[in-house]
């Protein structure tokens, strides 16, 4: 699997970037930090163009590590930037947004789903 990791597409620390659902991305600084976009648990923001009550949420789990040993759920609610990040295998992680966006009367196709996140090496 150490193989495998070298040829995959890298993010910076510290800077936000882009995964689509499915991909895998490994630090450039640390190729221990792989991430995996795995899947979208839940989806429940308020579509554009309707009015709602709650605004909503939207639950992704990401697999850390090169061998997968460890998920961890980031939530993203609009407005509500605490509930967006988690910490794993000494990294802090921030779910900047989560795309595409639901419009009323338009079917999302999980497919074209794609998270911003931004990773931190915690500090002591």
């Amino acid at each position: 699997m150490a193989a495998q990791c070298e040829h995959l597409p890298t993010f910076q620390l510290e800077e936000p970037f882009t995964l689509k659902l499915g991909e895998q991305k490994m630090a450039s600084e640390d190729q221990a930090m792989v991430l995996h976009f795995s899947r979208v648990k839940e989806d429940s923001r308020c579509p554009s163009g309707v009015n709602c009550v709650w605004e909503g949420e939207v639950v992704t789990e990401l697999i850390l590590g090169k061998l997968g040993v460890d998920t961890l759920d980031l939530t993203f609610r609009p407005g509500r930037e605490k509930a967006s990040v988690g910490r794993s295998m000494g990294y802090h992680f921030r779910l900047i947004e989560v795309n595409p966006y639901p419009t009323k009367g338009v079917e999302l196709d999980s497919v074209n789903y794609n998270i911003v996140l931004e990773v931190k090496k915690e500090t002591e």
